[in-house]
């Protein structure tokens, strides 16, 4: 299939969250080791952050102006402290979401989850027998069934995250029919990144250009049949899109006199008690600061002023790459952005 010079426009391709959001990675500890988890995490691995630590920074980042926060892992179902995390978030009026996959089902969990997590996230990767191997467990579908009894039955509401990759791309259209007839509410299709584990056991998997073209028409496709019931995000973003809306991609001036939320719409709190901006793994020069060291609130106005604008930078030079003529028609603008974040040469002006 020759990829064309336009495509549709699609609403699901987006580049940054739309909500300023605190993503939070409390534990690496989970009950599985799948194979493109970015984080590396597993049942051996123990690294884990204080629940008053990860409160602390939930207060501070309410007081910056982030309304949202996002629990991921690890399995955030394994982490002790989760419902004291999102008990403190809902007590400053921030909305809640928690990534799972999707292997627990204890009805009691998720009834005491009820009124402390919007949308609940379940990682799908297709079929049975796919998801099972993705995931290096036999029974790992069903255990996923049966827990969508539990989720159902405590009112919670979800939605499932599917990771494209180079060999199960076909099953999206599976994927969005399941999706649908459980009752989701959102389907979020995520390409494969390179990092954690991934880089090493999914080294050949990525999805190129050519296959991101056949996904986004797909979710045009999908979006038509299924839109009226559950929400597509396609993470995929098309070049045009990004030459038309440089603010989404944090393109545009330098923004140290903006809030917090205007200047970078997503903090990353990781399991090492490191908040980097826009995705877990992002280049360490980067960083806003790390919550041993000082609290949120303290680490905001050095990254402002001393990190901010390599970021900015980073940012618009990536931005320039994907709209060119010559960029790739459609992209993973998180991925790209992260892995430049490693390469990048930030001037000594604006480093600290």
């Amino acid at each position: 299939m020759g990829i064309p010079n336009m495509l549709p426009a699609s609403d699901g391709a987006y580049g940054p969250v739309g909500n300023a959001t605190l993503q939070i990675h409390p534990s690496l500890r989970c009950n599985l080791s799948c194979a493109h988890c970015y984080s590396s995490s597993g049942p051996a691995a123990s690294l884990s952050l204080d629940p008053a630590l990860v409160c602390g920074a939930i207060e501070d980042a309410a007081a910056l102006g982030y309304g949202v926060v996002s629990v991921s892992g690890g399995e955030p179902l394994m982490y002790p402290g989760l419902e004291t995390v999102l008990r403190h978030a809902k007590t400053l009026g921030m909305r809640t979401t928690v990534t799972t996959n999707g292997f627990f089902t204890d009805h009691a969990r998720f009834a005491r989850l009820a009124g402390l997590v919007d949308v609940l996230a379940i990682s799908l990767d297709g079929p049975p027998e796919v998801h099972n191997r993705v995931r290096g467990h036999p029974r790992a579908f069903e255990r996923l069934e049966r827990g969508l009894h539990a989720v159902r039955a405590a009112g919670l509401a979800f939605g499932f995250i599917h990771t494209l990759t180079r060999t199960d791309w076909t099953h999206l259209p599976w994927v969005a029919d399941y999706a649908a007839a459980q009752g989701a509410s959102l389907l979020q299709v995520h390409p494969l990144e390179m990092s954690g584990r991934a880089r090493s056991e999914l080294a050949d998997a990525g999805a190129d250009e050519d296959i991101l073209a056949r996904v986004y028409l797909m979710g045009i496709a999908i979006a038509s049949k299924h839109g009226c019931r559950m929400q597509l995000q396609m993470d995929i973003v098309y070049r045009q899109h990004v030459r038309e809306h440089p603010g989404l991609f944090y393109a545009c001036a330098d923004a140290r006199a903006t809030s917090a939320p205007d200047a970078l719409g997503l903090l990353v709190l990781e399991a090492d008690g490191s908040i980097v901006p826009l995705s877990h793994g992002f280049d360490r020069r980067y960083r806003i600061g790390n919550l041993h060291e000082q609290p949120l609130r303290e680490a905001w106005p050095s990254f402002r002023d001393c990190r901010l604008p390599g970021l900015r930078r980073l940012c618009r030079e990536v931005w320039d790459e994907l709209g060119a003529d010559d960029g790739p028609l459609l992209s993973n603008w998180h991925e790209v952005v992260g892995a430049r974040s490693h390469v990048h040469r930030i001037p000594a002006a604006l480093t600290a």
